[in-house]
């Protein structure tokens, strides 16, 4: 949560010319509801099995080369992994300080509504998730250090690292 899977993902598929899936906002278009809402509704075991389906279906609408922005806790289940491995995409994990992470999300919280991100709504749950989740994140293909560059920069390093360039159309 907060590392700016969206933003970069967004980024990355402009530079490429690659469509683009945000797996939350997907999931929240298909679901009209908001993924806090649908977490309020069904619970954490609900909102994986909806995140799963979602999934599934991007994985099924991608016709041609595709970012797909998960949310922070798709990778972490295993069925969601195995299916992104099988299919032959290639997972980034865009490590920042942990920090930096929750001061973005309770930045971008400020508008919101009492704990609009269920499962870290105080420091302490933020830091006991990260951690939960990190050696996950550490599985993917690709870390990139996200700490003190830009968008920009981080695209161009995916690009470069995953030997995307003769991608370019």
């Amino acid at each position: 949560m907060g590392a700016g899977k969206t933003t970069v993902g967004r980024s990355l598929a402009n530079l490429l010319r690659w469509s683009l899936f945000d797996l939350d906002y997907e999931i929240e278009l298909r679901q009209k509801l908001l993924v806090r809402e649908i977490f309020h509704l069904r619970g954490e075991s609900g909102f994986r099995e909806i995140e799963a389906d979602t999934l599934r279906w991007v994985l099924q609408q991608a016709s041609g080369p595709t970012v797909i922005a998960l949310g922070g806790g798709t990778f972490v289940q295993s069925t969601n992994a195995e299916l992104l491995r099988s299919r032959g995409a290639r997972v980034v994990f865009l490590e920042t300080e942990i920090e930096g992470l929750f001061q973005r999300c309770q930045a971008a919280n400020q508008h919101l509504p009492p704990n609009p991100r269920p499962l870290a709504a105080t420091p302490e749950a933020f830091r006991l998730l990260y951690a939960q989740r990190l050696p996950f994140y550490r599985t993917a293909d690709l870390t990139v250090s996200a700490t003190g560059k830009s968008v920009e920069e981080l695209a161009q390093e995916i690009v470069l690292s995953l030997h995307l360039s003769h991608c370019w159309r």
